[in-house]
């Protein structure tokens, strides 16, 4: 009877288990589309782009070379 239980418990942790990998995966890309948006289609124009935390800013090179913020872009 113990050995019904526990492949009871261990079948829900093993559901539970590929649930939470699904959705972290499914977070990942979802961040690397957003990332790729930011750098190939909103920052096309611009040498630097980084994407932070929702917020995606564009790069320009100045006189001495030194890279000054031209564009930025918020996560709606």
């Amino acid at each position: 009877m113990n050995w019904k239980i526990l492949a009871i418990v261990l079948g829900i942790l093993f559901i539970l288990e590929n649930l939470i990998i699904g959705y972290g995966t499914y977070l990942v890309i979802m961040e690397e589309k957003e990332t790729n948006d930011c750098y190939y289609n909103f920052c096309a124009d611009y040498p630097e782009a980084r994407y932070l935390d929702g917020v995606c800013e564009c790069y320009d090179h100045d006189m001495l070379g030194e890279l000054v913020l031209r564009d930025t872009r918020y996560k709606r």
